[in-house]
């Protein structure tokens, strides 16, 4: 093969095609019309294998069945119809999105069966606090948190995007207390903050927020940074500990001060 050759094959890997598909798909596109036999010859594949494979490539729509006076001939169709692959693709991942919190939901109960009711876990890292952030789209009833910083602060800042998009579409009710009187605009989603969330400031005389922590159906998690882009994270499940751990959030909620959006994109200030 070419090298421009080899260039396409290795691109098609990444649209579903393999080595062979994208030959012979490479093959008919360099020739008006081929026979199975003529493929089998030009590509040194067998031809029955041959047959399979233009099968797939018919499947695909990538590869047209000609019926001509001397048997059946194969003619490659248009490139473009790679763009319906990835359409395609699009529609699976759309559905395995649809699908995957009632999955996880199916795959929770069965575990539950034989775990306990308490456990803690520990996260280490930046991957470790995207995982504890991310958990937080299972929230049944709302999230209550105290806020350090904004997600973008050690997520990147598509991650942090779709993970905010999640708990919109999942209509979760996020209430923060931070120890911040503004907070600068950090969200494109505009709906989170029109929608699924509040914020107040509380003074750190009367308690210094030193960390992200967040209290949501049976967990208690907490987020500390320990300099120098450390991170460690832990998470209680516990029923009692979340029960307390609301009373006091809704204790410290009632005596701290409303922070008021300014537009729609997460900007807020302490109300005087």
């Amino acid at each position: 093969m070419s090298e421009e050759t080899d260039k396409i094959t290795t691109s098609l890997k990444h649209y579903g095609l393999d080595s062979d598909e994208s030959i012979i798909y490479l093959t008919l596109l360099e020739n008006s019309e081929l026979s199975a036999l003529e493929i089998s010859r030009l590509v040194k594949i067998a031809r029955t294998r041959v047959y399979r494979i233009l099968d797939k490539l018919i499947e695909k729509r990538l590869v047209i069945l000609k019926q001509a006076s001397s048997g059946f001939r194969f003619v490659a169709d248009d490139p473009g119809r790679i763009e319906e692959l990835v359409t395609q693709k699009e529609v699976e991942v759309q559905e395995l999105k649809n699908g995957v919190v009632e999955l996880i939901d199916d795959m929770n109960k069965i575990v539950g069966r034989a775990k306990s009711n308490s456990k803690v876990l520990y996260y280490q890292g930046q991957r470790g606090l995207s995982q504890v952030n991310w958990n937080l789209i299972k929230a049944k009833g709302g999230i209550l948190s105290y806020e350090v910083a904004t997600a973008d602060a050690y997520m990147p800042k598509l991650e942090a995007e779709k993970m905010r998009e999640a708990i919109v579409k999942n209509e979760i009710m996020i209430r923060s207390i931070t120890n911040k009187t503004r907070i600068e605009p950090f969200t494109k989603v505009t709906e989170l903050v029109e929608k699924c969330w509040e914020v107040r400031s509380v003074e750190e005389k009367i308690l210094k927020v030193t960390g992200d922590v967040f209290i949501y159906n049976d967990v208690y998690a907490w987020c500390q940074y320990l300099g120098e882009g450390e991170v460690f994270c832990v998470e209680i499940y516990n029923e009692k500990m979340a029960q307390m751990q609301r009373q006091l959030f809704e204790s410290l909620w009632r005596i701290s001060t409303k922070m008021n959006f300014v537009g729609n994109e997460g900007m807020a200030i302490k109300v005087l």
